[in-house]
Formats: C-alpha cells, structure tokens, sequence
C-alpha cells in the first residue's frame, strides 16, 4: 500500500509540473506575441539607400508571370511565345547577369 501511495505522490507531482511547463510555455508565446506587434522595425523600413529607379530591359512580347528581389539581384520569371525564361538583373544598374530559357 505505501508503494502505491509513493507512485500516485509521484505522479501528482509529475502532473503540476507539466501544468506549470504549459502555462510557461503560453505565457512565452503571448509574450513573443504582444513583442511582435509593438516592434515597429517589423513595419517600416528604411529607405535611405535607395537610389533613382532602375531600367530593366526586357523583350517587347515578354509577359511577366513572377518577380522576386534581395538587396542586389532582381529575379524575372518571363513567357515569351509559350516558353519560359528566368532573369536575373542587378539592382544597382539593371544589368542582365544570368538568363535560364525552362523546358
């Protein structure tokens, strides 16, 4: 009889101390939450560095299906008479640096 008293205090104990992990672990995720929607840097930018536009030169007949960018290199997925082609410009000075032609 005491053996099973000792499991069952075990247990108990076992169960309060996953019951204060789930309420440190909620209390972490609406914190991370709350912290998320005041920081205003996730929503502006700054936009200094940022010089006169820059003219990419593509086919007449292009049609642009996709456009993806980083700081240095602007992606273009293109269709020219039902075939596929992948750009890649440089930002800086629209300057073509690699063209894939897809199959």
């Amino acid at each position: 009889m005491s053996d099973n008293q000792n499991n069952l205090r075990g247990l108990k104990y076992l169960v309060i101390f996953m019951g204060v992990l789930i309420i440190a672990g909620v209390l972490v995720i609406i914190s991370t939450i709350i912290y998320r929607i005041n920081d205003e840097t996730l929503f502006t930018s700054d936009n200094s560095d940022i010089s006169t536009p820059t003219n990419i030169k593509l086919p007449d007949n292009a049609d642009i299906s996709n456009i993806n960018s980083n700081s240095e290199t602007l992606t273009i997925h293109y269709t020219i008479k039902g075939k596929n082609f992948i750009g890649i410009f440089s930002i800086k000075n629209g300057e073509n640096i690699k063209k894939f032609s897809i199959n």
